[in-house]
């Protein structure tokens, strides 16, 4: 039934759930790097420095929530709290060298070793730990990808960082740097949020898995994803081949997704999917988009746009309403078993996080249409996505604090999966 699969899933089964403070830090830490990418969007434009925050923030949000998936889906091994901290620690650190070098701090080399190194303890971590998983076999190989993606594209950046540290000439960073934002984006953020959206999508809806279709399309974009890196820097023609394929595969995707939420039990169409419902549509224009810029080049900085701030920041934020509300909703329960807590269903300030989402709507669009060739204007873009950027994390935090800061003598509905209908 979809309603044990959704409760099993999200809340987990006692025996398979990991210790959500790491989970929770690991996102804190990715929430705060998201702010910092907004203000730096406002107060220098879209640099480099603001760019790798954007990354920071997905990244940390995949160690988060990584470490509690696995163990849920796939059956993987738990891992300590301590150990996920000190991971999210260490990525954090490293891109805070990073972003620090693109403003002219000395850093780049120790952001390099730094970045390398917690990469590879993850992925290599992670992997071990898909390995001993016992089901989700599928699930186990997209995500594997997905990370070795990341490592090669953590690889490729270490080096760019070298160069930029005068170890190399610059020239050849910026030759390169179109297969590490391909990698990174389509690679990694990209089939990660293929991948958990195939789970994601029929559970929050309370909806029958099989609606989201087959598992081709996902391996389409792994596919395209790979051609079109491999060809960026040689190949015209096998970078088109390979972007159209990813174009088929996001465009088959997004119909799934509109298809699993027609068919839902639930009365009301859950945030998470409204935000998600947006978020594919931003993934087929920046999939487009980025079809279409092998001809027209000046398109490339709003694929990022789409891509980044579209498509991938949109989606997380989405799910981070029910990610971050069910691991707090979890430490307090731990805490205080005898407690009533508020359920989630009521616990989301909607007015709030639907406003969030129109103004980075209209921020990501904005910036996308006038970027390339309006640049003078294009602060309109950032001032309303940071605007909405700013205004989803409070509503999440607001949504966190209910759990954080709850106490046994609060009042409210106990949570249920029977809550979420």
């Amino acid at each position: 039934m979809a309603d044990s699969l959704y409760a099993n899933a999200v809340i987990g089964d006692a025996s398979l759930r990991n210790d959500p403070r790491g989970s929770e830090f690991a996102i804190a830490l990715a929430l705060a790097f998201y702010l910092a990418g907004c203000t730096l969007l406002v107060t220098t434009g879209p640099t480099l420095g603001a760019l790798h925050a954007f990354a920071a923030f997905i990244v940390l949000t995949a160690v988060g929530a990584l470490n509690q998936l696995l163990p849920v889906l796939t059956h993987a091994p738990n891992a300590r709290a301590g150990s996920i901290s000190a991971l999210a620690l260490a990525f954090a650190f490293g891109f805070s060298l990073l972003i620090a070098g693109f403003y002219g701090a000395p850093t780049f080399a120790p952001a390099a070793v730094v970045l390398a190194t917690s990469a590879i303890v993850w992925v290599v971590w992670s992997l071990f730990r898909l390995a001993r998983g016992e089901s989700e076999r599928r699930t186990r190989m997209l995500l594997a990808v997905a990370l070795a993606a990341f490592l090669t594209a953590v690889g490729i950046g270490a080096g760019m960082a070298g160069q930029l540290a005068g170890f190399a000439e610059v020239s050849l960073a910026l030759s390169i740097a179109p297969i590490h934002a391909m990698l990174a984006i389509g690679g990694f953020a990209g089939i990660l949020v293929i991948t958990i959206s195939y789970r994601f999508v029929p559970m929050f809806a309370i909806a029958h898995a099989e609606k989201y279709g087959h598992w081709a399309p996902a391996w389409t974009a792994v596919l395209g994803v790979i051609v079109a890196a491999a060809s960026l820097t040689g190949s015209t023609i096998g970078a088109r081949l390979g972007l159209a394929s990813v174009v088929v595969a996001l465009i088959t995707l997004g119909a799934q997704h509109l298809t699993t939420i027609a068919s839902r039990l639930r009365a009301r169409l859950d945030v998470s999917l409204q935000y998600g419902r947006v978020a594919w549509t931003f993934a087929a224009g920046a999939a487009l988009t980025a079809f279409a810029a092998t001809w027209i080049t000046e398109l490339f900085p709003s694929v990022i746009a789409l891509a980044l701030l579209g498509w991938l920041s949109i989606t997380i934020l989405g799910y981070a309403y029910k990610v971050v509300g069910f691991l707090t909703w979890q430490g307090a329960k731990a805490r205080m078993p005898a407690a009533r807590l508020p359920a989630l269903g009521s616990a989301v300030d909607l007015p709030m996080a639907y406003g969030a989402l129109a103004l980075l709507t209209a921020g990501a669009l904005a910036t996308a249409a006038f970027m390339p060739f309006a640049p003078q204007i294009a602060q309109i873009g950032y001032d309303l996505y940071a605007l909405g950027g700013m205004t989803a994390v409070v509503s999440i935090a607001r949504l966190a604090a209910l759990y954080l800061f709850a106490s046994e003598e609060g009042r409210g509905t106990e949570i249920d999966h029977r809550a979420t209908r």
